[in-house]
């Protein structure tokens, strides 16, 4: 997050710069500065990129913790299950304890899982909105600096 504010703060400068009056009276743009704001945009940048990179891992961590847990938790629940089933005196109640168990662990399991990718979607979203406004951001300032340099004062008055 803090490195989003930092590119955004970075961008609201470098629109400032190339956005200043010009004239005979006006400041004339700073390319050095420009050159600068750009070169720390993109020390940034790789940073945000190797943080949405982390969250994909991330995402596969948690979705194969989760199928793990989800099968664990299965699994002893079938256990269980067979375990109470092999008492003679309680087997009918055993078997309906048993599905009991096993529906649930099934339920938790798709309710683990959907929340966990509903998580994951959120993250992927705010991550690519950012990514996408930097980006629009960028090609903005770009062809604002390439007008500049087109209408042939080059920064030069």
């Amino acid at each position: 997050m803090q490195e989003q504010n930092e590119v955004l703060e970075i961008l609201q400068q470098l629109r400032e710069e190339l956005n200043a009056p010009r004239g005979m009276f006006g400041k004339r743009t700073d390319i050095p500065y420009c050159c600068d704001l750009c070169d720390k945009l993109t020390r940034l940048l790789p940073s945000a990129l190797a943080d949405a990179e982390y969250l994909k891992q991330k995402r596969k961590e948690i979705l194969t913790n989760a199928d793990v847990a989800a099968k664990n938790t299965i699994r002893a629940a079938e256990e269980k299950a067979a375990q109470l089933s092999s008492e003679s005196e309680v087997v009918k109640s055993a078997q309906t304890t048993a599905k009991q168990i096993i529906d649930n662990a099934y339920v938790q399991c798709d309710n683990l899982i959907m929340r966990t990718k509903s998580h994951l979607d959120d993250m992927f979203k705010e991550t690519e909105q950012f990514l996408l406004t930097t980006l629009a951001v960028i090609r903005k300032n770009r062809e604002e600096l390439r007008a500049v340099r087109l209408d042939g004062d080059g920064g030069r008055q």
